[in-house]
């Protein structure tokens, strides 16, 4: 369990599986995360994609469950992936239930989650990519010390046509001194 103030993060287990299929098929809650069109799941395909992480074999990716601290109540789901794991580098996903946003959960998720890719998998670098228009995430990364690095022209397809998104990055160091306390 990974403790914050406002949310706790929890490792995901096979009884999360049909929320966590409810969420990923909400239009609402997808639609900040969607990168690609097709990003509707059946739960036999999810199960298959978690498979390996439920059983403890993934190498790529932790995904947890994120709890409201004060209710316990299921607030949404985030990853944390390291593709360029030779590289020290790792990325991560958020999806927050719509009841949940507005309060400061991203922002908390988000550190807590960068936090974890420095000190327990000891990354050197941590990305996120998200579309240009998701003023919530950045803010919430640039609060964590997150700089933009780069603009995706039109690289995202969705509602018919193309977008632009964005990826954004923070050093260790970086990081430590947007989260140092006074």
């Amino acid at each position: 369990m990974i403790r914050g103030r406002l949310v706790d993060l929890r490792a995901l287990e096979k009884e999360d599986l049909p929320m966590l299929h409810r969420l990923q098929n909400d239009e609402e809650v997808m639609g900040w995360a969607r990168f690609r069109p097709d990003h509707f799941a059946s739960m036999e395909s999810l199960q298959k994609e978690y498979e390996k992480e439920l059983a403890g074999d993934s190498d790529l990716r932790r995904t947890f469950i994120i709890l409201e601290k004060t209710s316990g109540k299921v607030a949404g789901w985030c990853s944390l992936r390291w593709w360029r794991a030779f590289h020290t580098t790792a990325d991560f996903g958020i999806a927050m239930d719509k009841d949940f946003r507005g309060k400061g959960f991203g922002t908390e998720v988000l550190r807590l989650l960068t936090r974890t890719a420095f000190e327990q998998y000891n990354m050197h670098k941590v990305e996120l990519f998200t579309r240009y228009d998701n003023e919530a995430m950045m803010h919430a990364a640039e609060k964590n010390g997150f700089k933009v690095e780069g603009t995706h022209r039109e690289g995202l397809y969705f509602d018919g046509k193309y977008h632009d998104g964005v990826s954004m990055g923070v050093l260790r160091e970086e990081f430590e001194r947007a989260n140092a306390t006074p």
